[in-house]
């Protein structure tokens, strides 16, 4: 069950403007095009959306992009970013958890300690559906329209 992994579709990089806009240039001199991209941080997310400006590509006509803390410029970009919102105060008290367990506990019975951090995906305008799907959807909707 799941979704089939392509190690090769993921792109390390530095959490910056710069290195989404390195990562996209990666990822568009594939073989086969990735239709959407899920990035570390808002701000990569953003460097992804203004290569893709340069390149004449559309978002998300052509490719969806999600980012991840949803940072107040998300809101504000061309068009509006979808992204993952969590809360930094959880976070904290996430990573002072685990601190306290890694200082307080054997370091071999930490290997398989899971913590949760809650999100929540806020949608915007930066993610649609895969291009192909929209074509056959409004292919579909034109043939509903001409037959009354």
């Amino acid at each position: 069950m799941g979704l089939n992994f392509a190690p090769e579709l993921i792109i390390e990089g530095d959490h910056t403007m710069k290195g989404g806009m390195r990562a996209l240039l990666e990822l568009l001199s594939m073989r086969e095009r990735p239709t959407g991209v899920l990035c570390s941080n808002d701000m990569t997310a953003i460097g992804v959306m203004r290569e893709a400006y340069d390149y004449g590509i559309r978002v998300p006509e052509d490719l969806s992009v999600v980012g991840f803390d949803d940072i107040r410029l998300a809101q504000f970009m061309i068009p509006p970013l979808t992204t993952v919102q969590m809360s930094q105060t959880e976070l904290a008290n996430l990573a002072f958890k685990a601190l306290l367990n890694h200082v307080e506990s054997d370091s071999s019975a930490l290997k398989h300690t899971e913590y949760v951090l809650h999100t929540t995906l806020v949608v915007r305008k930066s993610t649609g559906l895969v291009p192909s799907i929209a074509v056959a959807e409004n292919l579909i909707k034109s043939r509903r329209l001409a037959s009354g």
